[in-house]
């Protein structure tokens, strides 16, 4: 039900948030519905289809899936493949647009519950088996950053040192580890003039207010105009040019504006819900002796809460900003049908412990 919930809420807030730019642009306020509502009937029939794969393949076969990671990952370079958006290179062309690290998001954790389940011991006892899976780890995060697509690497990497946590890691491992990303995401921004001029602009949003800080006031605006009950669905001013990627990254600020608390209550209502049930359902699973059912389900939570909360922070200008989707709600198809993918693989690794089947 909840996700039901967001689904509609997401039909609902990327028509009002896009209209008027869809409208000026393509001469059809719908146009990004439409394609939502493609990319959904999509991520719909591809949940449908991993419903049906066992999770022993997921078990099994790791490597593969991070090695078609890194290929798709890698075709984004090649000229006539890779397409540029925004000064971004993260979209390849095979008939139609894909996002190579919607896929790494998954299938690289997927990776690590897998290595967690065969090299338990290592990973329990010695550095170097704690050392093998970020190999390959950092080469997806170097690709990603190649694409400048910060935010994915960000996510895989807490993803990563999160399953590493409950697969048997010890403490000081995954701390020398945080700390070692975090000194070079601070590098890595500051040796990039964009990036750097956005957490300068974070930490003092109002010295450029028609410049670097501009995305971020009015999504703040937006936020804070909807009041208790919101200007109501479809009223939203900031969709009017004012806020930028209005129905992507910042949808999360139309919804706030045009509902107000009252439908920032239901939204993480919704979220705290499917939270407490994934986590209950991870704990069951580990309890019935399902480590690695228990790891995949705790792999799809703790995607859906580090984008969900990465996202919000930026919205509400808690964070730098970064381009994140809001999970089940942001117009974006490669994030859509992956999202449902996801789905399917946690419900079918929560059917298969509840049942028994290994």
């Amino acid at each position: 039900m909840p996700f039901a919930i967001l689904t509609a809420i997401s039909i609902v807030f990327i028509y009002s948030s896009s209209s008027v730019v869809a409208d000026a642009d393509f001469d059809n306020q719908y146009f990004y519905l439409q394609r939502q509502l493609v990319a959904l009937s999509i991520g719909l029939f591809a949940g449908a289809i991993f419903l049906f794969i066992p999770i022993s393949f997921y078990r099994e076969n790791g490597l593969l899936l991070i090695l078609i990671s890194a290929f798709l990952l890698s075709l984004v370079f090649i000229p006539g493949i890779g397409v540029e958006k925004n000064g971004s290179l993260r979209w390849i062309n095979i008939g139609f647009n894909i996002q190579p690290s919607e896929i790494a998001k998954i299938f690289v954790p997927i990776y690590l519950c897998g290595y967690c389940l065969r090299r338990k011991d290592q990973l329990e006892t010695s550095w170097w088996g704690f050392i093998k899976p970020l190999i390959l780890t950092s080469i997806i995060s170097v690709l990603l950053l190649l694409e400048m697509d910060l935010g994915a690497t960000v996510v895989i990497f807490a993803i990563g040192i999160l399953i590493l946590f409950i697969g048997g890691a010890k403490f000081n491992q995954l701390l020398i580890l945080f700390l070692a990303f975090i000194s070079i995401v601070i590098l890595i921004a500051y040796f990039n003039e964009e990036r750097w001029s956005r957490v300068v602009s974070f930490s003092n949003p109002w010295d450029d207010v028609g410049g670097t800080d501009y995305q971020l006031i009015n999504a703040l605006v937006a936020s804070v105009q909807g009041g208790f009950f919101g200007l109501g669905i479809g009223e939203s001013t900031q969709k009017y040019y004012f806020l930028p990627e209005s129905h992507t990254d910042f949808i999360f600020s139309i919804f706030v504006e045009e509902t107000g608390v009252i439908g920032m209550t239901l939204l993480f209502s919704c979220y705290l819900v499917i939270l407490w049930r994934l986590f209950k359902l991870a704990d069951s699973s580990m309890k019935k002796n399902f480590f690695f059912n228990s790891l995949l389900i705790s792999l799809f939570a703790l995607l859906f809460f580090i984008q969900t909360s990465l996202n919000i922070f930026v919205n509400l200008g808690l964070i730098p900003t970064k381009g994140l989707a809001l999970p089940f709600i942001s117009y974006g198809r490669s994030s859509v049908i992956m999202n449902f993918i996801a789905l399917a693989i946690t419900l079918r690794a929560s059917w298969e412990f509840r049942n028994n089947i290994k």
